[in-house]
């Protein structure tokens, strides 16, 4: 791996920033601008929070496809597959954020059926975002070697993995019984982690697309696998 050039690095600490500060800012102005019902732009379906929510996983769709044309035009193509997989899941999660697809089904479907995970303090058909979190921790192990190259990148994405449990833990836990501040609190709060979590795996996603631009094809095998030998197509 060559060592990062003071340019490459300011790129990547530009680019936290700007990921970072902006969806914060955003949130600011949804919770000051409903004060005291601070949950009205957060909590709730369909506000200000989820369209953030969507632009953040529609553009990490869009950067997992576009490592997918760096790994294929730079002749990395091991790889393309795992990216244009991440980003169908990314791209999945945009539509089901817009259009609340598991909220239909459970409020349509499984709680009027009383369809549950026995044991387990959760409410019926809220556990559809457990088996969501279940295909993506079960996809990890083969969507890592992505990351090899570049360690920043990693540790933003395994940030996210980690935030992204918790929000699914939260946003599946049975609230009913807690009083009605208690639950606009911890639905504010699980939102919150969940947007954390979409921001850091987009990060993690720019970061890996950034050091595959900017860095020869024998230093990026991380980002999309072994370089094809001269004169063969390995995509074909």
């Amino acid at each position: 791996m060559s060592s990062e050039p003071a340019t490459f690095r300011g790129l990547q600490r530009a680019l936290i920033l700007a990921t970072s500060l902006i969806p914060a800012a955003l949130v600011a102005v949804f919770l000051i601008g409903r004060w005291p019902e601070y949950w009205k732009w957060i909590a709730s379906e369909d506000t200000p929070m989820t369209s953030l929510e969507v632009g953040v996983l529609y553009t990490t769709a869009l950067a997992c496809w576009g490592s997918a044309a760096t790994c294929h035009l730079r002749g990395l193509y091991a790889d393309r597959g795992r990216w244009l997989f991440l980003g169908a899941g990314f791209f999945w999660l945009c539509l089901d954020d817009r259009f609340a697809i598991h909220e239909r089904i459970r409020d349509g479907f499984l709680a009027p059926r009383g369809i549950a995970i026995p044991f387990l303090p959760i409410a019926p058909g809220d556990f559809i975002l457990l088996v969501y979190m279940v295909i993506g921790l079960a996809s990890l192990i083969w969507l890592l070697p992505l990351w090899r190259a570049q360690r920043q990148a990693c540790s933003h994405f395994l940030a996210g993995v980690g935030v992204a449990v918790l929000a699914v833990l939260m946003d599946a836990y049975d609230i009913h019984g807690l009083s009605l501040g208690l639950q606009r609190l911890e639905q504010t709060v699980e939102e919150c982690l969940e947007l954390i979590a979409q921001v850091l795996f987009l990060q993690g996603v720019l970061l890996a697309w950034l050091y595959a631009i900017t860095n020869p094809p024998s230093d990026v095998q991380g980002i999309g696998g072994t370089v094809a030998p001269p004169g063969s197509d390995a995509g074909s």
